[in-house]
């Protein structure tokens, strides 16, 4: 009977190791999704985030990587004149992040890594 139990809770240690390498990450955050926004938007410093949120996200796995779409609305405030838009012009458009999972965590379309929550 010792025996037993002792085989069933190896086989129960086993199988929560293999689970565990298996398991799938927590989504990146609109915090990283703004980072990501500020990131790409540094140099040169053409417009303001006034905000970003997130409307939706999908998660797949591509060639054995894990990816995560985080899909977002901006508001953007212009600084200088672009084109016809005078300075303080305000935008909304619609875009997405590609992330991708690496062992240290989410690596963003900004080559920067954003770690686990």
């Amino acid at each position: 009977m010792k025996c037993s139990f002792s085989l069933m809770t190896l086989g129960l240690a086993v199988a929560c190791l293999i689970t565990a390498c298996k398991r799938t990450p927590p989504p990146p955050t609109e915090q990283d999704a703004s980072l990501v926004w500020q990131n790409t938007h540094a140099k040169p410093r053409l417009e303001d985030l006034i905000s970003l949120t997130k409307t939706n996200g999908q998660m797949e796995e591509v060639n054995g990587v894990k990816v995560y779409t985080l899909y977002y609305e901006a508001k953007e405030k212009s600084l200088v004149q672009l084109g016809n838009r005078p300075p303080g012009t305000i935008k909304t458009y619609q875009s997405n992040y590609p992330f991708h999972w690496t062992e240290k965590g989410w690596v963003g379309p900004d080559q920067k890594l954003y770690p686990e929550h």
